[in-house]
């Protein structure tokens, strides 16, 4: 039954032309993965979530963005899996900042496989799970096929040069047919640029330690500074609210 449905995501993919399919299409995977959600990113300089299948999984892939660290940036970066069974007990060092936050939205296993072709690395699929646990030899095979599939899919979707592209000042819309989940997080890094006169990685930097600061996620931030509610500072991680 799994292997079905696996294939049929697989046939998905491969006759896709658009990604209206895109929320559907990572509901159903996890589903077949065993897992309570999934989420898929695109290295374009910064990893960039373009698909998940319900909120929880967008918010921990926010969450990873916003800290700079965690198993899909890993996954992404190295073009390794990184399998994390227990946040609990997973070794405090590796990510001193992700694994008490991750614990707050209710995730107690991340499991994230990379998006790539030959040395090329194209992003991360990531699942996770609410309580803890190992995926089976099984379902990681059948993700491993999933995420064959997907980079196969997004990478005929003409998508930006993987891993080469600074995102941070990007005109917000998508990637090809890939919608991006970030566009207000990319505008508002540009104003942020342009009214503090710095460049787009210390714009970014500065938005990321707001969301950080305040414990907002990083979108909710983002729209704040678009609205013109608040106005970030140069010389901390804090800022104005009007």
């Amino acid at each position: 039954m799994v292997e079905s449905t696996v294939k049929g995501l697989v046939d998905v993919l491969a006759q896709g032309r658009e990604a209206d399919f895109a929320a559907q299409w990572a509901g159903e995977a996890a589903a077949a993965l065993g897992l309570d959600g999934l989420a898929a990113s695109l290295l374009v300089g910064e990893p960039e979530l373009v698909w998940f299948s319900e909120e929880v999984g967008a918010r921990l892939e926010d969450l990873q963005f916003t800290l700079g660290e965690g198993p899909s940036l890993e996954a992404a970066r190295a073009g390794a899996i990184c399998l994390v069974a227990d946040v609990s007990s997973a070794p405090g060092a590796r990510w001193a900042g992700f694994l008490p936050a991750v614990t707050q939205l209710g995730v107690r296993a991340v499991f994230a496989f990379p998006l790539r072709l030959g040395s090329m690395k194209v992003g991360a699929l990531t699942g996770y799970r609410r309580r803890p646990g190992m995926m089976s030899g099984e379902s990681i095979g059948h993700a491993l096929t999933l995420c064959d599939a997907l980079t196969d899919f997004l990478l005929r979707m003409r998508l930006p040069p993987p891993a080469l592209e600074d995102t941070a000042c990007t005109p917000p819309g998508a990637a090809g047919l890939v919608h991006l989940h970030r566009a207000e997080v990319h505008q508002a890094t540009g104003m942020i640029a342009v009214q503090l006169g710095i460049p787009c990685p210390a714009a970014l930097s500065r938005l990321r330690a707001e969301a950080f600061a305040t414990g907002r996620d990083i979108t909710d931030v983002a729209s704040s500074v678009l609205r013109g509610d608040l106005r970030l500072t140069a010389n901390d991680g804090t800022g104005d609210s009007v």
